[in-house]
């Protein structure tokens, strides 16, 4: 009885803390205007987990034509001068995350989708958590990721630092992996499907 009555008076210290039952009220009803507005722009259809890294991320040793793991057609774009030419990108020891995904429902552009999904660290992804779900499915067997020509869209940045939207899709018996800015006033039309960090 004693530890209840404890445990009861942490929460109402942490609900004053905040600010009391309207503050926690207005807090819950913050976080529903988020959830409605991103459903105003995906179908959610679910999460996936990505393992920890255990070692550095070296994206030239993997994002490569002829790997045995991976079958890639080829890289567009500006992918090879802003992901692997040179200095590759290398992305450091990272612990097990969550992603989710969903479907465009309708044409949007690229800055107001990284709005909506609560901006760039939410929408931030990595080029290691990418490749781990093309490892799933690595010679275009069905999962996560779209197989059907439509794009799968991560948002990662590249070796300079900058916010990239890279789109990989499989097509002509391969996946192609190809990147844009985020920063012009491209649209990105309904059928593809978004991955980010879960919220």
């Amino acid at each position: 009885m004693t530890r209840n009555n404890g445990t009861a008076d942490r929460v109402q210290a942490m609900l004053n803390f905040i600010g009391g039952d309207d503050m926690l009220d207005a807090l819950m009803e913050e976080r529903a205007t988020i959830e409605v507005k991103m459903v105003s722009i995906l179908n959610l259809l679910g999460t996936v987990a990505i393992p920890a890294m255990t070692e550095p991320f070296v994206a030239k040793d993997k994002f490569r034509k002829g790997s045995e793991i991976v079958k890639f057609h080829g890289f567009y774009g500006n992918f090879w001068d802003d992901f692997l030419f040179g200095f590759s990108k290398i992305e450091e020891l990272r612990s097990e995350r969550v992603l989710r995904y969903g479907n465009l429902t309708k044409s949007s552009f690229r800055g107001s989708i990284i709005k909506e999904l609560g901006g760039e660290a939410k929408a931030e992804t990595t080029l290691f958590e990418l490749y781990d779900l093309l490892t799933r499915q690595g010679n275009g067997e069905e999962g996560d990721l779209l197989t059907d020509g439509y794009a799968n869209i991560f948002y990662v940045r590249n070796i300079s630092g900058v916010l990239c939207a890279v789109f990989v899709f499989w097509r002509d018996g391969g996946w192609r992996v190809r990147n844009y800015s985020v920063k012009y006033s491209s649209s990105d039309s309904t059928c593809r499907r978004i991955f980010f960090l879960d919220y």
